[in-house]
Protein backbone atom coordinates (compact mmCIF):
# COMPACT_ATOMS: atom_id res chain seq x y z
CA UNK A 1 0.00 0.00 0.00
CA UNK A 2 1.22 3.37 -0.68
CA UNK A 3 0.57 6.61 1.50
CA UNK A 4 0.25 9.79 0.01
CA UNK A 5 0.62 12.27 2.95
CA UNK A 6 -0.25 16.20 2.70
CA UNK A 7 3.17 17.23 1.63
CA UNK A 8 3.48 14.89 -1.13
CA UNK A 9 0.37 15.50 -2.15
CA UNK A 10 0.68 19.34 -2.33
CA UNK A 11 4.41 18.77 -4.42
CA UNK A 12 3.27 15.65 -6.40
CA UNK A 13 2.79 15.61 -10.13
CA UNK A 14 0.47 17.46 -11.33
CA UNK A 15 -0.59 15.63 -14.19
CA UNK A 16 -1.64 12.73 -11.27
CA UNK A 17 -3.75 15.54 -9.45
CA UNK A 18 -5.42 16.30 -12.64
CA UNK A 19 -5.85 13.16 -13.24
CA UNK A 20 -7.77 12.61 -9.76
CA UNK A 21 -9.80 15.58 -9.78
CA UNK A 22 -10.92 14.63 -13.78
CA UNK A 23 -11.92 10.94 -13.01
CA UNK A 24 -12.25 9.68 -9.98
CA UNK A 25 -14.64 12.70 -8.42
CA UNK A 26 -16.85 11.50 -11.24
CA UNK A 27 -18.77 9.17 -8.60
CA UNK A 28 -19.07 12.49 -6.20
CA UNK A 29 -21.48 14.76 -8.65
CA UNK A 30 -24.00 13.23 -11.11
CA UNK A 31 -26.66 14.70 -13.52
CA UNK A 32 -29.92 14.92 -11.65
CA UNK A 33 -32.49 12.31 -12.50
CA UNK A 34 -35.06 14.86 -14.43
CA UNK A 35 -32.32 17.88 -15.68
CA UNK A 36 -33.80 21.25 -16.38
CA UNK A 37 -33.78 22.72 -19.88
CA UNK A 38 -30.69 24.60 -20.36
CA UNK A 39 -31.00 27.95 -21.99
CA UNK A 40 -30.38 28.26 -25.72
CA UNK A 41 -29.43 31.54 -27.57
CA UNK A 42 -31.11 32.15 -30.41
CA UNK A 43 -29.02 29.93 -32.97
CA UNK A 44 -30.27 27.20 -30.31
CA UNK A 45 -26.76 26.79 -29.19
CA UNK A 46 -26.06 26.20 -25.42
CA UNK A 47 -23.57 28.61 -24.31
CA UNK A 48 -21.43 27.09 -21.37
CA UNK A 49 -22.63 29.26 -18.52
CA UNK A 50 -22.93 28.91 -14.50
CA UNK A 51 -26.33 28.73 -14.87
CA UNK A 52 -26.46 25.93 -17.78
CA UNK A 53 -24.22 24.01 -15.81
CA UNK A 54 -24.39 23.40 -12.10
CA UNK A 55 -25.13 20.51 -10.85
CA UNK A 56 -25.92 19.55 -7.23
CA UNK A 57 -24.06 17.56 -5.22
CA UNK A 58 -25.37 14.29 -4.27
CA UNK A 59 -23.15 11.89 -2.80
CA UNK A 60 -21.28 12.56 0.64
CA UNK A 61 -17.75 11.08 1.05
CA UNK A 62 -17.35 9.12 4.18
CA UNK A 63 -14.04 7.82 4.59
CA UNK A 64 -13.43 6.12 1.25
CA UNK A 65 -17.21 5.96 0.78
CA UNK A 66 -19.16 8.09 -1.68
CA UNK A 67 -22.90 7.87 0.37
CA UNK A 68 -26.68 8.92 -0.14
CA UNK A 69 -29.98 8.82 1.63
CA UNK A 70 -32.93 7.77 -0.88
CA UNK A 71 -31.17 8.24 -4.22
CA UNK A 72 -33.38 8.12 -7.20
CA UNK A 73 -30.67 6.15 -9.44
CA UNK A 74 -30.28 2.92 -10.80
CA UNK A 75 -27.57 0.71 -12.35
CA UNK A 76 -25.09 4.20 -12.27
CA UNK A 77 -22.67 2.43 -10.12
CA UNK A 78 -20.45 0.13 -12.24
CA UNK A 79 -18.58 -2.69 -10.06
CA UNK A 80 -15.80 -4.14 -12.61
CA UNK A 81 -15.01 -7.72 -12.99
CA UNK A 82 -11.84 -8.01 -13.60
CA UNK A 83 -10.07 -8.54 -17.30
CA UNK A 84 -13.09 -8.98 -18.85
CA UNK A 85 -16.26 -6.98 -20.06
CA UNK A 86 -18.28 -8.19 -17.41
CA UNK A 87 -19.72 -6.22 -14.75
CA UNK A 88 -22.45 -5.73 -12.06
CA UNK A 89 -24.57 -2.30 -12.31
CA UNK A 90 -25.67 -0.93 -9.15
CA UNK A 91 -26.85 2.31 -7.81
CA UNK A 92 -28.87 4.58 -5.14
CA UNK A 93 -31.61 1.54 -5.07
CA UNK A 94 -30.46 -2.20 -4.11
CA UNK A 95 -31.33 -4.01 -7.45
CA UNK A 96 -28.45 -4.53 -9.68
CA UNK A 97 -27.97 -5.90 -13.32
CA UNK A 98 -25.53 -8.09 -15.11
CA UNK A 99 -23.30 -7.13 -18.16
CA UNK A 100 -21.97 -10.05 -19.65
CA UNK A 101 -21.37 -8.43 -21.86
CA UNK A 102 -24.84 -8.01 -23.27
CA UNK A 103 -27.48 -8.03 -20.79
CA UNK A 104 -27.08 -11.27 -17.92
CA UNK A 105 -30.71 -10.03 -16.15
CA UNK A 106 -31.78 -8.02 -13.15
CA UNK A 107 -31.40 -9.26 -9.38
CA UNK A 108 -34.08 -7.43 -6.93
CA UNK A 109 -34.37 -8.16 -3.15
CA UNK A 110 -37.37 -7.63 -1.11
CA UNK A 111 -38.25 -8.48 2.82
CA UNK A 112 -41.44 -10.04 4.15
CA UNK A 113 -42.52 -9.92 7.37
CA UNK A 114 -46.26 -11.00 9.38
CA UNK A 115 -47.25 -6.99 8.80
CA UNK A 116 -46.49 -7.55 4.84
CA UNK A 117 -43.68 -7.73 1.71
CA UNK A 118 -42.22 -4.57 0.15
CA UNK A 119 -39.37 -4.84 -2.60
CA UNK A 120 -36.23 -2.50 -0.82
CA UNK A 121 -36.41 -0.27 -3.48
CA UNK A 122 -39.99 0.75 -1.90
CA UNK A 123 -38.36 0.94 1.72
CA UNK A 124 -38.81 3.78 3.97
CA UNK A 125 -34.78 4.85 4.11
CA UNK A 126 -32.31 3.91 1.79
CA UNK A 127 -28.67 4.49 2.67
CA UNK A 128 -26.59 3.70 -0.52
CA UNK A 129 -22.54 3.62 0.30
CA UNK A 130 -19.97 3.23 -3.11
CA UNK A 131 -16.82 1.20 -1.10
CA UNK A 132 -14.73 1.77 -4.30
CA UNK A 133 -15.38 -1.90 -5.89
CA UNK A 134 -18.66 -2.98 -3.78
CA UNK A 135 -21.94 -1.17 -2.78
CA UNK A 136 -23.32 -1.44 0.78
CA UNK A 137 -27.46 -0.45 1.86
CA UNK A 138 -28.95 0.41 4.71
CA UNK A 139 -32.51 -0.31 4.95
CA UNK A 140 -34.91 1.15 7.11
CA UNK A 141 -38.81 0.70 6.78
CA UNK A 142 -42.18 0.53 8.84
CA UNK A 143 -42.76 -2.81 8.33
CA UNK A 144 -38.81 -3.76 10.08
CA UNK A 145 -39.96 -2.13 13.08
CA UNK A 146 -36.77 -1.00 14.91
CA UNK A 147 -34.58 -3.82 12.61
CA UNK A 148 -32.67 -2.90 10.14
CA UNK A 149 -31.52 -4.66 6.57
CA UNK A 150 -28.19 -4.45 5.41
CA UNK A 151 -27.09 -5.33 2.20
CA UNK A 152 -23.46 -6.19 0.73
CA UNK A 153 -22.70 -6.30 -3.27
CA UNK A 154 -19.22 -7.63 -5.07
CA UNK A 155 -17.90 -9.22 -7.58
CA UNK A 156 -16.48 -12.57 -7.64
CA UNK A 157 -13.13 -12.06 -7.76
CA UNK A 158 -12.39 -15.22 -9.55
CA UNK A 159 -14.51 -15.70 -12.23
CA UNK A 160 -17.66 -13.65 -13.34
CA UNK A 161 -19.92 -13.27 -11.17
CA UNK A 162 -21.78 -11.64 -7.93
CA UNK A 163 -22.13 -12.23 -4.37
CA UNK A 164 -24.37 -10.75 -2.60
CA UNK A 165 -25.09 -10.58 1.82
CA UNK A 166 -28.48 -9.66 3.59
CA UNK A 167 -28.13 -9.11 7.19
CA UNK A 168 -30.70 -8.06 9.63
CA UNK A 169 -28.42 -7.47 12.88
CA UNK A 170 -31.18 -7.53 15.39
CA UNK A 171 -34.27 -8.74 14.10
CA UNK A 172 -37.33 -7.02 15.70
CA UNK A 173 -39.50 -9.07 13.97
CA UNK A 174 -39.79 -12.59 11.87
CA UNK A 175 -37.90 -11.76 8.70
CA UNK A 176 -37.24 -13.25 5.75
CA UNK A 177 -35.57 -12.02 2.42
CA UNK A 178 -37.19 -12.08 -0.79
CA UNK A 179 -35.38 -12.06 -4.58
CA UNK A 180 -36.37 -12.38 -7.98
CA UNK A 181 -34.25 -12.90 -10.84
CA UNK A 182 -34.48 -13.40 -14.41
CA UNK A 183 -34.17 -11.23 -18.28
CA UNK A 184 -30.85 -12.54 -19.44
CA UNK A 185 -31.98 -11.84 -23.05
CA UNK A 186 -28.36 -10.81 -23.89
CA UNK A 187 -29.55 -7.17 -25.00
CA UNK A 188 -26.37 -4.96 -25.20
CA UNK A 189 -27.05 -1.14 -26.42
CA UNK A 190 -25.65 1.17 -28.19
CA UNK A 191 -23.03 2.08 -25.92
CA UNK A 192 -22.64 -1.16 -24.03
CA UNK A 193 -24.57 0.53 -21.38
CA UNK A 194 -22.56 3.75 -20.80
CA UNK A 195 -24.04 6.43 -18.80
CA UNK A 196 -25.66 9.22 -21.18
CA UNK A 197 -24.82 6.98 -24.13
CA UNK A 198 -27.85 5.19 -25.22
CA UNK A 199 -31.71 6.22 -26.31
CA UNK A 200 -33.15 6.25 -22.81
CA UNK A 201 -31.06 6.92 -19.14
CA UNK A 202 -29.39 3.40 -17.77
CA UNK A 203 -32.38 3.63 -14.88
CA UNK A 204 -34.65 2.97 -17.51
CA UNK A 205 -32.52 1.18 -19.92
CA UNK A 206 -31.43 -1.73 -17.67
CA UNK A 207 -35.20 -2.31 -16.12
CA UNK A 208 -36.31 -5.60 -16.73
CA UNK A 209 -38.93 -5.93 -19.21
CA UNK A 210 -41.23 -8.76 -19.02
CA UNK A 211 -40.68 -9.57 -22.74
CA UNK A 212 -37.17 -9.85 -22.02
CA UNK A 213 -37.57 -13.18 -20.19
CA UNK A 214 -38.73 -14.80 -23.17
CA UNK A 215 -37.48 -18.24 -23.94
CA UNK A 216 -35.53 -18.45 -20.10
CA UNK A 217 -35.31 -21.70 -19.03
CA UNK A 218 -35.01 -22.40 -15.11
CA UNK A 219 -33.51 -25.48 -13.39
CA UNK A 220 -33.91 -25.65 -9.60
CA UNK A 221 -32.25 -28.04 -6.99
CA UNK A 222 -32.20 -27.24 -2.98
CA UNK A 223 -29.83 -24.54 -3.11
CA UNK A 224 -28.61 -24.11 -6.40
CA UNK A 225 -30.00 -23.10 -9.89
CA UNK A 226 -29.23 -22.79 -13.37
CA UNK A 227 -30.87 -19.83 -16.00
CA UNK A 228 -30.39 -21.31 -19.98
CA UNK A 229 -31.18 -18.35 -21.93
CA UNK A 230 -30.28 -18.10 -25.94
CA UNK A 231 -27.24 -15.74 -24.49
CA UNK A 232 -25.81 -17.13 -21.66
CA UNK A 233 -26.08 -19.77 -18.36
CA UNK A 234 -25.66 -18.43 -15.35
CA UNK A 235 -25.21 -20.14 -12.17
CA UNK A 236 -27.02 -19.56 -8.91
CA UNK A 237 -26.03 -20.34 -5.12
CA UNK A 238 -28.80 -19.99 -2.34
CA UNK A 239 -28.90 -20.70 1.08
CA UNK A 240 -30.23 -24.55 2.11
CA UNK A 241 -33.12 -23.29 4.20
CA UNK A 242 -34.35 -21.38 1.08
CA UNK A 243 -37.43 -21.85 -1.23
CA UNK A 244 -37.64 -21.02 -4.92
CA UNK A 245 -39.84 -21.52 -7.49
CA UNK A 246 -40.46 -19.91 -11.37
CA UNK A 247 -43.12 -16.84 -11.28
CA UNK A 248 -45.10 -14.56 -13.69
CA UNK A 249 -42.19 -11.82 -15.43
CA UNK A 250 -45.51 -9.89 -15.87
CA UNK A 251 -45.47 -9.50 -11.64
CA UNK A 252 -42.03 -8.27 -11.76
CA UNK A 253 -42.97 -4.96 -10.12
CA UNK A 254 -45.54 -6.07 -7.24
CA UNK A 255 -43.90 -8.67 -4.86
CA UNK A 256 -46.64 -10.32 -3.24
CA UNK A 257 -47.42 -10.91 -6.99
CA UNK A 258 -45.12 -11.96 -7.57
CA UNK A 259 -44.28 -14.35 -5.12
CA UNK A 260 -48.16 -15.77 -5.27
CA UNK A 261 -47.69 -16.56 -9.21
CA UNK A 262 -45.21 -18.89 -8.43
CA UNK A 263 -45.91 -22.81 -10.50
CA UNK A 264 -48.91 -20.75 -12.28
CA UNK A 265 -47.23 -20.29 -15.31
CA UNK A 266 -44.02 -20.49 -16.82
CA UNK A 267 -44.53 -18.34 -20.21
CA UNK A 268 -42.75 -15.26 -19.24
CA UNK A 269 -40.52 -17.12 -16.53
CA UNK A 270 -38.45 -15.27 -13.87
CA UNK A 271 -37.02 -17.09 -10.51
CA UNK A 272 -38.82 -15.95 -7.26
CA UNK A 273 -36.97 -17.15 -3.68
CA UNK A 274 -37.78 -16.50 -0.19
CA UNK A 275 -35.18 -17.18 2.72
CA UNK A 276 -35.65 -16.80 6.46
CA UNK A 277 -33.33 -15.25 8.54
CA UNK A 278 -32.04 -17.75 11.39
CA UNK A 279 -30.22 -16.20 14.78
CA UNK A 280 -29.09 -13.06 13.33
CA UNK A 281 -27.09 -15.21 10.91
CA UNK A 282 -26.22 -13.54 7.23
CA UNK A 283 -27.45 -14.83 4.16
CA UNK A 284 -25.78 -14.75 1.00
CA UNK A 285 -26.66 -15.62 -2.77
CA UNK A 286 -24.39 -15.63 -5.65
CA UNK A 287 -24.56 -15.85 -9.38
CA UNK A 288 -22.07 -16.70 -11.52
CA UNK A 289 -21.84 -16.86 -15.45
CA UNK A 290 -20.70 -20.24 -16.78
CA UNK A 291 -19.07 -20.86 -20.24
CA UNK A 292 -17.00 -23.18 -22.39
CA UNK A 293 -14.08 -21.17 -21.75
CA UNK A 294 -13.65 -20.31 -18.25
CA UNK A 295 -13.02 -22.21 -15.25
CA UNK A 296 -15.64 -21.72 -12.76
CA UNK A 297 -15.01 -20.20 -9.22
CA UNK A 298 -16.08 -22.71 -6.64
CA UNK A 299 -19.30 -21.29 -4.51
CA UNK A 300 -19.34 -24.29 -1.73
CA UNK A 301 -18.71 -21.92 0.85
CA UNK A 302 -20.44 -18.74 0.14
CA UNK A 303 -18.89 -16.92 3.61
CA UNK A 304 -15.22 -17.42 2.38
CA UNK A 305 -16.14 -17.41 -1.27
CA UNK A 306 -17.59 -13.32 0.28
CA UNK A 307 -14.43 -13.08 2.28
CA UNK A 308 -12.19 -13.86 -0.29
CA UNK A 309 -13.92 -11.15 -2.75
CA UNK A 310 -13.91 -8.61 0.16
CA UNK A 311 -10.23 -9.02 0.29
CA UNK A 312 -9.55 -8.47 -3.32
CA UNK A 313 -11.68 -5.57 -3.37
CA UNK A 314 -9.62 -3.80 -0.11
CA UNK A 315 -6.51 -4.83 -1.86
CA UNK A 316 -7.43 -2.49 -4.91
CA UNK A 317 -9.09 0.37 -3.36
CA UNK A 318 -6.09 0.62 -1.36
CA UNK A 319 -3.23 0.60 -3.34
CA UNK A 320 -2.54 4.42 -2.98
CA UNK A 321 -4.17 6.12 -0.03
CA UNK A 322 -4.57 9.72 0.23
CA UNK A 323 -5.05 11.76 3.38
CA UNK A 324 -5.42 15.50 2.61
CA UNK A 325 -7.97 17.77 4.58
CA UNK A 326 -10.20 17.68 1.83
CA UNK A 327 -12.45 14.31 1.67
CA UNK A 328 -13.44 14.53 -1.29
CA UNK A 329 -10.00 13.74 -2.56
CA UNK A 330 -9.15 10.95 -0.03
CA UNK A 331 -12.33 9.16 -1.42
CA UNK A 332 -11.55 10.04 -4.73
CA UNK A 333 -8.15 7.84 -4.71
CA UNK A 334 -9.73 4.72 -3.86
CA UNK A 335 -12.47 5.26 -6.44
CA UNK A 336 -9.39 6.10 -9.00
CA UNK A 337 -7.49 2.75 -7.93
CA UNK A 338 -10.66 0.55 -8.57
CA UNK A 339 -11.44 2.38 -12.06
CA UNK A 340 -7.48 1.95 -13.08
CA UNK A 341 -7.59 -1.73 -12.30
CA UNK A 342 -10.94 -2.20 -14.52
CA UNK A 343 -9.36 -0.82 -17.45
CA UNK A 344 -6.03 -2.97 -17.70
CA UNK A 345 -6.47 -5.83 -19.17
CA UNK A 346 -4.31 -8.80 -18.14
CA UNK A 347 -4.36 -10.68 -21.13
CA UNK A 348 -3.33 -8.20 -23.33
CA UNK A 349 -1.16 -6.55 -21.23
CA UNK A 350 -2.63 -3.55 -22.59
CA UNK A 351 -5.07 -0.42 -21.34
CA UNK A 352 -8.76 0.10 -22.30
CA UNK A 353 -10.39 2.71 -23.50
CA UNK A 354 -13.01 1.91 -21.20
CA UNK A 355 -14.35 -0.19 -18.57
CA UNK A 356 -17.82 0.21 -19.22
CA UNK A 357 -18.08 1.49 -23.26
CA UNK A 358 -15.39 1.36 -25.60
CA UNK A 359 -13.75 -1.36 -23.78
CA UNK A 360 -11.17 -1.98 -26.43
CA UNK A 361 -7.22 -2.01 -26.78
CA UNK A 362 -6.07 1.56 -27.38
CA UNK A 363 -2.72 3.22 -27.47
CA UNK A 364 -3.27 6.74 -26.09
CA UNK A 365 -5.27 9.05 -23.99
CA UNK A 366 -6.15 8.85 -20.47
CA UNK A 367 -5.95 5.28 -19.36
CA UNK A 368 -1.87 4.79 -19.78
CA UNK A 369 -0.80 7.48 -17.39
CA UNK A 370 -2.10 5.37 -14.71
CA UNK A 371 0.32 2.63 -14.53
CA UNK A 372 3.12 4.99 -13.38
CA UNK A 373 0.70 7.55 -11.63
CA UNK A 374 -0.99 4.37 -9.12
CA UNK A 375 2.85 2.45 -8.95
CA UNK A 376 2.24 -0.60 -11.66
CA UNK A 377 5.07 0.68 -13.72
CA UNK A 378 5.04 -2.68 -15.46
CA UNK A 379 2.13 -2.32 -16.83
CA UNK A 380 2.39 0.98 -18.39
CA UNK A 381 5.90 -0.70 -19.95
CA UNK A 382 4.23 -3.86 -21.42
CA UNK A 383 1.41 -1.28 -23.03
CA UNK A 384 3.62 0.39 -24.82
CA UNK A 385 6.43 -2.64 -25.94
CA UNK A 386 3.06 -4.28 -27.10
CA UNK A 387 2.42 -1.14 -29.52
CA UNK A 388 6.21 -0.79 -30.57
CA UNK A 389 6.13 -4.57 -32.04
CA UNK A 390 3.69 -3.30 -34.48
CA UNK A 391 4.79 0.24 -35.20
CA UNK A 392 4.61 0.47 -39.06
CA UNK A 393 8.57 0.54 -40.22
CA UNK A 394 8.10 0.51 -43.78
CA UNK A 395 9.95 2.79 -46.25
CA UNK A 396 9.40 6.52 -46.12
CA UNK A 397 7.14 8.11 -48.30
CA UNK A 398 8.65 11.08 -50.23
CA UNK A 399 6.27 12.68 -50.21
CA UNK A 400 2.76 13.24 -48.50
CA UNK A 401 -0.51 13.13 -50.14
CA UNK A 402 -3.15 15.89 -50.18
CA UNK A 403 -5.94 16.20 -47.13
CA UNK A 404 -9.35 13.82 -47.87
CA UNK A 405 -11.24 16.06 -49.65
CA UNK A 406 -14.61 13.36 -47.93
CA UNK A 407 -13.28 14.30 -44.78
CA UNK A 408 -13.43 18.36 -45.96
CA UNK A 409 -9.62 18.13 -45.97
CA UNK A 410 -9.67 17.47 -42.14
CA UNK A 411 -7.35 13.99 -42.20
CA UNK A 412 -5.10 11.95 -44.06
CA UNK A 413 -5.25 8.40 -43.85
CA UNK A 414 -2.47 7.49 -45.91
CA UNK A 415 -0.09 9.74 -44.53
CA UNK A 416 -0.86 9.53 -40.89
CA UNK A 417 -0.40 5.52 -41.38
CA UNK A 418 2.87 5.29 -42.48
CA UNK A 419 6.73 4.78 -40.91
CA UNK A 420 6.26 5.75 -37.49
CA UNK A 421 2.62 5.59 -37.02
CA UNK A 422 1.75 2.82 -33.84
CA UNK A 423 -1.91 2.55 -34.13
CA UNK A 424 -2.67 1.88 -37.39
CA UNK A 425 -6.15 1.58 -37.12
CA UNK A 426 -7.17 4.72 -36.41
CA UNK A 427 -7.82 8.05 -37.35
CA UNK A 428 -6.27 10.06 -34.32
CA UNK A 429 -2.54 10.39 -33.51
CA UNK A 430 -2.69 8.49 -30.83
CA UNK A 431 1.47 8.60 -31.10
CA UNK A 432 1.41 11.94 -29.35
CA UNK A 433 -0.29 10.82 -25.90
CA UNK A 434 1.05 7.72 -26.09
CA UNK A 435 5.15 8.85 -26.33
CA UNK A 436 4.58 11.52 -23.46
CA UNK A 437 3.19 8.51 -21.49
CA UNK A 438 6.36 6.70 -22.02
CA UNK A 439 8.49 9.43 -20.94
CA UNK A 440 7.18 9.59 -18.00
CA UNK A 441 7.34 6.45 -17.62
CA UNK A 442 11.23 6.54 -17.83
CA UNK A 443 11.14 9.66 -15.70
CA UNK A 444 9.08 7.89 -12.93
CA UNK A 445 10.95 4.87 -12.94
CA UNK A 446 14.83 5.75 -14.73
CA UNK A 447 14.84 2.37 -16.97
CA UNK A 448 17.81 3.02 -18.90
CA UNK A 449 17.68 -0.57 -20.62
CA UNK A 450 13.90 -0.38 -21.75
CA UNK A 451 14.92 3.34 -23.13
CA UNK A 452 17.27 1.62 -25.25
CA UNK A 453 15.36 -0.93 -26.40
CA UNK A 454 12.53 1.63 -27.22
CA UNK A 455 14.88 4.14 -28.73
CA UNK A 456 14.48 3.23 -32.62
CA UNK A 457 10.53 3.15 -31.85
CA UNK A 458 11.17 7.02 -30.23
CA UNK A 459 13.00 8.14 -33.36
CA UNK A 460 10.79 6.75 -35.74
CA UNK A 461 8.07 8.71 -33.96
CA UNK A 462 9.72 12.17 -33.78
CA UNK A 463 10.45 11.50 -37.32
CA UNK A 464 6.93 10.73 -38.20
CA UNK A 465 5.68 13.50 -36.41
CA UNK A 466 7.73 16.24 -38.31
CA UNK A 467 7.12 14.95 -41.65
CA UNK A 468 3.03 15.11 -40.90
Amino acid sequence: MLLIDQFILRTMNPRLLAVWLSVALIPAVNLPAQPQPAERNQRGLRPMLGSNIDRPLRYTPVGTDFVITNGAEYFNRPLYGGSSAFRVDAGDVPEISLYLPGRGGNLRFGFKTPAGVKWLHEAKEIVARYRPGSMLYEIRDPLLGKGELHLTVLPLSGSKGVIVRAECPHPWTPLELVWAFGGANGMRGRRSGDIGCENEPVSQFFQLRPEQCQGDAFTLTTNTFILRSKSATIRGVIPGNAQLGIGDAHQWSQARELLASVSTTNLLPVLAGTAAFQFSQPIYLALQEITGTSESESLTNLAKVFSTAEEHRRTIADHVVVQTPDPFINAAAAALNVAAEAIWDEPQQAFMHGAVAWRQRLLGWRGPYSGDELGWHERTAAHFAGYARQQITGAVPSALPSPEESANLSRNETALHSNGDLMARSHYDMNLIAVDAFFRHLLWTGDLEFARRMWPVIERHLAWERRL
